[in-house]
């Protein structure tokens, strides 16, 4: 063996900074660490996007989405302002096409008696932003409903490819030097007098001064090795994909708005597909596609945008999406280990939280504090607090 491979299997095996998780999560904080200097890598169980990320539709969406805290909305926030410069920057980097929509998300709406005063209140507030009244909508988006008697435009609000996103923070993070390996199980985390030295795999000991857990459900079953009890569960999600490319237009006219509607959306991406989305049910642990739920979405979109019913099928698929007892996720170092870091429970945002999760993992590492940065209520140490029954808001 020449001493260049020596060297770099050195590098692999013993690193500044262990970071576990190859999804959007684990991938961004890889990259933000690398960018950093710092020696970084990264360890997959399976392969590159294959949870929660390669199953998203990757909706930017922080003036929509639904946070449990304000904190955690002004956090999304940021990291929605993170993404344009940041996917930029990837594209340099990693050459990788993450199929950018910028056309922006509308919401259209019905007029329906039992929900007039509320449809009446809805324009009211519109007023002063982007309301467009019911002609403009048909001009905007031949394909929408009849029925619909209006819309908001969310202009800043974008959707992209996730598996693509966590392929490029993947690839950008190597050309800084980082190392990522797949097919890379941990089984345990190492401990020695309070801190962590590193962690136990199917391929052997890896070892860093710092570990950062990113592994979005997997995270619960390597906490578990040092006594620790994650409160996450999944929720899981189906989505259907069609094509369009078979569709008549509509006056020469394209989908290329997302709608975005309160039982379902409708995501526009590259190649005339178009991505349904999603159920949500919660502690639901497979990945199978029920009929009901296939038919529910088909409905619910067809109800919007009928000419959906003339699209081809493509594919369904559903993932599994990390949920906190209290909807808020855990962020920072976790205080009764020296050195182990943790970055969980991202449920439906994770790819658009993935910026900002990323710069702040690179903030505390280079020391800064919970309170500097403001993501208290995000503490990773609350899951002492949980384990001992008391909850912190």
């Amino acid at each position: 063996m020449t001493m260049k491979r020596v060297d770099r299997e050195s590098k692999r095996r013993n690193s500044e900074v262990l970071v576990i998780g190859g999804g959007v999560i684990g991938s961004a904080i890889a990259y933000y660490l690398s960018c950093d200097g710092l020696e970084v890598t990264q360890l997959e169980a399976a392969h590159q996007a294959n949870g929660a990320s390669g199953h998203a539709a990757g909706m930017l969406a922080a003036g929509l989405e639904h946070f449990s805290s304000e904190e955690l909305r002004r956090w999304a926030q940021r990291s929605q302002q993170l993404m344009g410069p940041l996917i930029k920057e990837l594209k340099l980097h990693s050459e990788i096409n993450v199929g950018m929509n910028d056309s922006g998300f509308v919401v259209p709406f019905i007029k329906d008696r039992k929900r007039e005063e509320e449809f009446s209140e809805t324009i009211e507030r519109a007023k002063q932003k982007h309301w467009w009244n019911k002609s403009k909508l048909q001009d905007e988006i031949p394909w929408i409903t009849k029925k619909a008697e209006g819309a908001l435009f969310y202009p800043q609000e974008h959707q992209l490819l996730p598996a693509e996103l966590t392929k490029a923070y993947i690839k950008g993070a190597q050309k800084n030097g980082a190392a990522f390996i797949d097919h890379c199980t941990v089984s345990r985390l190492l401990l020695d007098n309070g801190r962590v030295t590193g962690v136990e795999t199917n391929q052997g000991t890896y070892t860093a001064d710092k570990v950062v857990i990113a592994a979005g459900l997997g995270s619960d079953a390597i906490l578990r090795s040092i006594g620790t009890q994650l409160n996450t569960y999944p929720v899981k999600g189906e989505m259907v994909a069609l094509s369009m490319q078979t569709t008549q237009t509509m006056n020469g006219e394209t989908l290329r708005y997302t709608i975005y509607t309160p039982d379902v959306y409708i995501v526009p991406k590259p190649n005339q597909e178009i991505w349904i989305g999603a159920t949500s049910i919660p502690y639901g642990n497979d990945y199978k596609v029920s009929a009901s739920g296939l038919n529910t979405l088909l409905h619910r979109a067809t109800g919007w945008v009928p000419g959906i019913g003339e699209a081809s099928f493509i594919r369904t698929w559903a993932g599994l999406r990390p949920q906190t007892v209290d909807g808020l996720p855990y962020i920072g170092a976790y205080s009764e280990v020296q050195g182990l870091y943790l970055a969980v429970g991202h449920y439906r945002n994770g790819v658009l939280l993935s910026a900002v999760t990323g710069e702040t993992m690179s903030r505390l590492l280079s020391g800064e504090t919970e309170d500097e940065i403001g993501i208290r209520s995000f503490s990773a140490s609350r899951i002492i607090k949980e384990r001992r029954g008391i909850y912190c808001c």
